[in-house]
């Protein structure tokens, strides 16, 4: 987007009845953000936020704070990524307004990707800045340099989860910068840190700011925190349902911060003394809101399916990005379920053999070895071996998937993704879904393998008398007779639609919205249980189409 002026005649900070005129900011700077008329309405239909005007210009900290529940993280979310606020019903709209440069978001802790290095990290919001920029260790090094950082993250080899809070925080700040952001969203960036390290990443954000031109609106309720950082002090009001001004000077030496604190404690203290309570009363939801929900429940795997297949596109333009979750998703979704498969599969083919051999050959019905396992062929492997690995692959596979796609959700690390302008289709789904798609086929192949391998070993330990092992397991496999060619086509098919489905179901449960650990474990079983039923009816009407198609 391009950048707008204001008139100079405006006057920086003027107010109106408390509330924040349309030209609010220092005059002379480049304005980076302006918002007119912005209004949210939660999913019931209540207001949330009622006509906000808001405006930030380089170099600008504004500190927002308000009660919980006031709307401050909505307002920061409206910001950034209406359409999530959207998807969960609310509704959003907006006059007439503006945003010049990239919105990006430094979530609580930073929220840095975890399946990345620290120095990955920047790496990752370089190759995707608009123009992107070079990715090298030298380039990564300076950005780590620029927040104090410890020059050794740049080789690569430094796990994020050794960060601490107050490290985390200026290289998610650093990122941020390194992707082009210039209007940086900050939620409760010092929570958890020390009063010692909180002076220094309110420093640290202070000098970044400044030094990239950038903006900053950060929602907090650490008044100390906002005194040495911010040049604004706003508060979510909760009788007009958008922030007003505190009238509170910023401090212009460090010596007044102490003086800053106290001054906001008294406005913040007042206000709140001020509130009565604003909650709404739920409206329920009609059925027709109910069913809509479902049905997008229902739909939510196709439209995962051709989402993926739209971006494949633009990741063939990035290469280094679909590699970097592709191997994360191949480490969760083959290596290490691999084992698992063979050991189960080769059990599941030599109980098998086992079961029929004493029922038919040692039971009341006794007929030779050699007949019962000729009769059986390969029938009990082109059965049982598509539905239990795709049954197997769904509560393995899949909900490690799902569960890693819903922590990234549950930390913020898909927000801080957006906020870089980098598409969760393109980045994160695709390579998830094609890495699980071809990880089942592969699992599907050693379970086939490992069921033929249990029956062989079965069959020359304790049925030596039925002749060639290997023949007796594998004819219906290797080359079928005429009759029973449709159950290896009927096999093969099965397996390309649950690679398909268990994909698309796994990554579209794991992709929604997370708002506590307890949703990603619902997310996780409503995945196994989905692909479980479907898979049995889909067994269930193929077989029904195959003996109708031969008339048995």
């Amino acid at each position: 987007m391009t950048e707008t002026s204001v008139p100079e005649a405006q006057a920086p900070g003027a107010t109106v009845d408390g509330e924040m005129s349309p030209g609010t900011g220092s005059r002379g700077q480049a304005l980076l953000l302006a918002v007119r008329g912005l209004c949210v309405d939660r999913p019931d239909g209540t207001p949330l936020l009622v006509d906000v005007e808001l405006e930030l210009r380089a170099g600008e900290v504004v500190a927002l704070f308000g009660a919980s529940g006031a709307g401050k993280s909505t307002l920061t979310t409206a910001l950034h990524e209406p359409e999530s606020l959207r998807a969960r019903g609310f509704v959003v709209r907006a006059g007439p307004g503006l945003v010049a440069t990239g919105v990006g978001i430094v979530p609580q802790r930073g929220a840095l990707f975890d399946h990345l290095s620290a120095a990955d990290n920047i790496a990752l919001a370089l190759r995707n800045a608009e123009p992107p920029m070079a990715a090298d260790e030298a380039a990564v090094r300076a950005w780590i340099a620029r927040v104090d950082l410890p020059p050794t993250w740049a080789a690569r080899g430094h796990a994020v989860a050794h960060v601490s809070g107050g490290e985390a925080q200026r290289l998610a700040v650093a990122r941020t910068l390194a992707g082009g952001r210039k209007i940086l969203l900050l939620d409760e960036p010092s929570v958890g840190l020390d009063p010692l390290r909180v002076g220094l990443l309110a420093a640290t954000l202070r000098a970044q700011i400044a030094a990239g031109g950038a903006a900053a609106l950060v929602v907090t309720h650490d008044l100390g925190f906002a005194a040495a950082l911010a040049d604004r002090f706003l508060y979510m009001d909760p009788a007009t349902r958008r922030p007003v001004v505190l009238p509170v000077p910023p401090a212009r030496s460090p010596g007044e911060v102490a003086a800053v604190e106290q001054a906001l404690a008294l406005e913040v203290r007042e206000r709140l003394s001020r509130e009565t309570a604003h909650s709404h009363t739920p409206v329920r939801a009609g059925w027709g809101a109910h069913l809509r929900v479902m049905l997008a429940e229902r739909l939510a795997p196709f439209v995962t399916a051709a989402r993926v297949l739209a971006a494949v596109p633009a990741a063939l333009r990035r290469p280094r990005d679909f590699v970097e979750v592709a191997r994360v998703t191949l480490g969760q979704a083959l290596w290490r379920p691999a084992p698992f498969f063979a050991v189960v599969s080769l059990l599941v083919g030599c109980t098998l053999l086992y079961i029929f051999h004493r029922a038919l050959g040692g039971g009341g019905l006794p007929v030779r070895a050699d007949r019962v396992f000729s009769l059986i062929g390969s029938m009990h492997v082109l059965a049982l071996a598509p539905p239990l690995s795709a049954i197997l692959f769904a509560a393995t596979s899949g909900s490690a998937i799902a569960a890693w796609l819903g922590g990234m959700s549950l930390t913020r690390q898909t927000a801080a993704l957006r906020g870089l302008g980098i598409s969760e289709p393109r980045y994160l789904w695709l390579p998830a879904w094609l890495v699980l798609a071809l990880s089942y086929l592969v699992l599907a192949a050693v379970f086939t393998a490992g069921m033929v391998a249990g029956g062989v070993a079965y069959l020359q330990l304790y049925a030596a008398e039925a002749g060639d092992a290997w023949a007796l397991v594998t004819a219906d496999l290797v080359d079928p007779p005429a009759e029973r060619a449709v159950f290896r086509t009927r096999a093969v098919v099965l397996i390309v639609i649950y690679a398909l489905g268990i994909a698309s179901d796994a990554v579209a449960k794991g992709t929604q919205e997370k708002a506590s650990a307890e949703s990603v474990t619902a997310a996780m079983v409503r995945s196994v249980m989905a692909c479980t039923l479907w898979v049995v009816a889909v067994e269930l009407v193929s077989l029904l189409v195959v003996y109708g198609a031969r008339g048995d």
